[in-house]
């Protein structure tokens, strides 16, 4: 119920500045909450943001001394082309200092990083969607028995949008494969609805199903250069992200 409550609260507070935009990923990347989607940012665009990871969204591997953790991911992302974008990532990964068994220091030692990439090569019209190929985690040779790779998998996005008396609506459909077989529950068809109130663009609302459960929340931004977004994982984990965003043109 707590959680319930914290996540109202942010909701109340979102709205209350202004400046478009198409939304913050956990990974840095334009999307969902956990799904991609086919929308960009602003062409020349930066974004260097933190995002909260509860343990719904960790890899299942991804374990201290066999248990899931909550953790964090911090990134750096750019549209530098109005048909790319790209980012740099690190997940916080516990461990005991030093790796040493018998410390009884134990904290986010370490990080897993990983490159992100997005191409459009078909843009939003009046009877068709946009299309976005991407994927992240996408450097480094494959290799089936490394234990990085965490969050490597590949996707193909479509977006379409319709402008309604009440406000944009959204539709957002992805095939996704992972790489590694413990997020397998990720793969498959996944998609999920936006809203973007006419009373207030700024504000987005979020539904999604991710291929393992459903997901809520909404992003904005505020006084034009700070990004939030708030969401529940499986109605249930709370997670939030924010990210300072610069326009370079």
């Amino acid at each position: 119920m707590k959680k319930v409550l914290l996540f109202l609260l942010i909701l109340w507070l979102l709205p209350v500045g202004g400046g478009m935009v198409f939304a913050q990923q956990y990974t840095g990347m334009n999307g969902l909450i956990h799904v991609p989607s086919a929308e960009m940012d602003t062409i020349e665009t930066l974004r260097f943001g933190v995002h909260a990871l509860p343990v719904d969204m960790m890899p299942d591997e991804m374990r201290f001394e066999g248990e899931k953790y909550a953790s964090s991911n911090w990134y750096i992302s750019a549209t530098p082309l109005k048909w790319l974008e790209a980012g740099y990532s690190f997940t916080l990964m516990k461990f005991r200092k030093n790796l040493n068994p018998n410390s009884d220091e134990i904290g986010f030692y370490s990080k897993d990083r990983y490159f992100s990439v997005r191409v459009r090569p078909l843009n939003e019209g009046r009877y068709w969607p946009s299309v976005v190929i991407g994927g992240n985690d996408v450097i480094g040779q494959r290799d089936g028995d490394s234990k990085s790779f965490y969050f490597r998998n590949f996707y193909v996005a479509a977006s379409k949008h319709l402008d309604l008396p009440f406000g944009i609506l959204g539709g957002h459909l992805a095939y996704r494969k992972w790489e590694k077989s413990y997020n397998s529950r990720w793969n498959g068809v996944v998609g999920g609805l936006t809203l973007r109130p006419s009373i207030y663009t700024p504000l987005r609302a979020i539904a999604e199903y991710d291929g393992e459960g459903f997901n809520i929340g909404t992003d904005c931004v505020l006084f034009r250069y700070l990004q939030l977004q708030a969401s529940l994982i499986k109605c249930r984990s709370l997670s939030v992200g924010a990210a300072l965003r610069i326009e370079l043109r």
